[in-house]
């Protein structure tokens, strides 16, 4: 605990300093479309000219994620983390992981197959495949982009399932610091800073740190309970220079944590302790513009130690066994493009990226796994009035897994069909080499998995008049080699790759402004799958119908308030139904100063606590408090 109190003292000391020497900066009302406030568009309709920063140069390619969520969006919903955030948009599941933490699913997919970027660097763990979205300093970030379809093959290898990109604020810009505390009932005590500021006239730096303490206490079978015992420090730079379309960026990431993984509280069984977990990521990323040619390139890296300790005891005494992992990622990637004629564009890239992990247990037994993928990828875009077509196609090509090259391809058509209509169609066949775990596993892995591949197609409406906007988005997915635990008892949960699955649905959201002081909306999504080989509902913790309703009001620019209930259909779990559930939650905002932000928010407020996998329950009703400052 005493690593976690030196962070928070120092996030505490760097705002402080930071902010009582610099002059005040508001933190803007609930924005306006594509992140302006209501007085920006006040000044555009005036003539007035808007300097918007954390807009990076022309980009050399535009991914095809859309902005869900910005920072003022995050700030003023009282969001503490990235896992928080992405909990707020309907298309997205959040589950509590088995290893602690959260992961992320979307329509079915999971683990590796849902591509988690920051600035465009894969961070997804190099050994289990998930990535914690509880890591990343809510500060931090400017834009959640989403999209629910799978990857270019233009970004490299992987993400059949769909992409969620994370843009975090860049140095080059003014000088700016954020600081934040946040409390909770659980209870747990936070604190995040970001600060950046100019260090010559094409140079900046951005530096973020967070700490996170929770004394929450977990509930066992048996009416006894173990603490959590969480504790994490984050800290994160940039350094950046800028001078025309020339770009050069370096990233650093630091996150060390411990924390206890809860445990079933209706059936006795081992308790993890994380007893350390080290993420250490680094990047250096470069644009450049010769002419009409623009080249993007980088180099990235990802290390990873984690020591498990399984107890028998809640008093942890009578350790079971224990694990040590290291794992390291490594690449890199190279992206050239240029238009030509009037109305089209032509791009090409290359993408490598090496896993290697080694994991060992209290006995002296180890297992090791590495495995290099490379892809190649070429882009042909067309753009011309009401009409936008991009076509991707690569060769995905693996190394040290015992696979076949295979292709990949995507096709994007857009049509504004209307003023008010856009259509978007999309195809695309996409794949995934299995995680280092999933084939390395001593306890349950299998060395013979095959990659996952899946081919998507998508049709999206949107249609926007006046105050209303309406989205409907059916998709139809078809996949093969889809990995999970093998469904024979004899097995013993081995990891196997499935046959042929179908998934089909539907994302639908609405949203009406009933007056300029009220908003309202919700969504609706439905998945179904089905297996060649198992039937209906392959998948583990698949809820078939899940649906959100909300209302957003405003009293004024210092007052805002948001309620919101989601449903959860049943799911099943290793052949037991996990009963559906309704949640409500609601934050009051306060902008109590221009620089002073206040964010009261209740989660589970009708503290039903529902289970969401076979022996675990949420925690129930939980209050937070979220206190933002913001200097200029």
């Amino acid at each position: 605990m005493r690593r976690a109190a030196k962070y928070l003292y120092a996030v505490a000391g760097l705002a402080l300093g930071w902010g009582a020497a610099a002059p005040a900066y508001g933190q803007p009302a609930p924005p306006a479309p594509d992140g302006l406030t209501d007085e920006d568009l006040q000044k555009l309709a005036e003539g007035d000219v808007i300097e918007i920063f954390d807009e990076r140069p022309d980009k050399p390619f535009d991914r095809d994620t859309e902005v869900r969520l910005t920072g003022e969006q995050l700030a003023a919903r009282g969001a503490t983390d990235l896992g928080t955030a992405l909990a707020m948009l309907n298309d997205i599941s959040v589950r509590d992981a088995g290893r602690g933490g959260f992961n992320i699913d979307i329509r079915g997919a999971r683990k590796g197959a849902v591509t988690v970027l920051i600035d465009g660097v894969l961070v997804t763990d190099p050994y289990y495949g998930t990535f914690d979205v509880s890591t990343i300093p809510i500060t931090d970030i400017v834009q959640i982009r989403v999209s629910t379809t799978p990857q270019s093959p233009i970004d490299g290898p992987g993400g059949p399932g769909g992409v969620i990109e994370v843009l975090t604020r860049d140095a080059i810009g003014e000088q700016i610091v954020i600081a934040r505390l946040t409390s909770d009932s659980l209870p747990s005590l936070g604190v995040t800073a970001t600060a950046r500021a100019p260090l010559a006239k094409h140079l900046a730096i951005r530096i973020s740190a967070s700490g996170v303490g929770g004394a929450r206490e977990l509930d066992l079978p048996g009416g006894v309970s173990i603490g959590e015992a969480r504790h994490s420090a984050t800290g994160a730079g940039r350094l950046e220079y800028r001078k025309g379309d020339r770009r050069i960026a370096a990233d650093g990431f630091l996150d060390d944590r411990h924390y206890v993984s809860p445990p079933s509280d209706t059936t006795r069984s081992s308790i993890l302790m994380i007893d350390r977990e080290t993420s250490v990521r680094g990047a250096l990323k470069a644009d450049e513009k010769i002419g009409k040619l623009q080249l993007q390139g980088g180099y990235y890296g990802h290390y990873l130690h984690r020591r498990s300790r399984y107890f028998a005891d809640p008093e942890l005494t009578n350790q079971q066994q224990s694990e040590n992992l290291s794992a390291i990622r490594s690449g890199g990637y190279v992206l050239a493009t240029k238009p030509f004629l009037k109305d089209f564009r032509w791009a090409g890239s290359a993408s490598i990226s090496h896993e290697k992990a080694l994991a060992s247990n209290q006995v002296g037994e180890y297992v090791r796994g590495d495995v290099t993928m490379l892809e190649i990828a070429a882009d042909l875009q067309y753009e011309r009035k009401r009409v936008r077509l991009d076509g991707a196609i690569g060769l995905a090509t693996p190394f040290g897994v015992g696979a076949d090259p295979w292709p990949e391809g995507k096709l994007v058509a857009k049509l504004k069909a209307r003023q008010d209509l856009e259509i978007t169609a999309t195809a695309a066949f996409k794949g995934r080499v299995p995680s280092l775990r999933e084939r390395f596993d001593a306890q349950n892995g299998n060395p013979s998995l095959g990659p996952e591949k899946a081919a998507h197609a998508e049709l999206r409406a949107v249609a926007t008049r006046d105050r209303f906007k309406l989205e409907l988005a059916p998709f139809f997915k078809h996949t093969t080699g889809t990995v999970r635990a093998s469904a024979i008892a004899a097995d013993m949960g081995k990891l196997v790759n499935l046959g042929r699955v179908n998934f089909w649905g539907v994302d639908t959201t609405a949203r009406v402004t009933v007056d300029p002081h009220l908003d309202v909306g919700g969504s609706y999504n439905y998945v179904k799958a089905n297996a060649d080989t198992t039937g209906d509902d392959p998948l583990d913790r698949l809820p078939h119908h899940r649906f959100d309703v909300w209302a957003e009001g405003r009293i004024d620019k210092r007052f805002s308030g948001r309620v919101r209930a989601k449903y959860f259909g049943y799911a099943t779990e290793k052949g037991m139904r996990i009963p559906g559930y309704l949640l409500f939650e609601a934050n009051l905002t306060a902008q109590i100063t221009k620089e002073y932000l206040a964010v009261f928010r209740i989660d589970d407020a009708l503290d039903e606590a529902p289970e969401t996998r076979a022996g675990y329950h949420l925690p129930g009703r939980v209050f937070s408090l979220v206190l933002q400052g913001a200097w200029k």
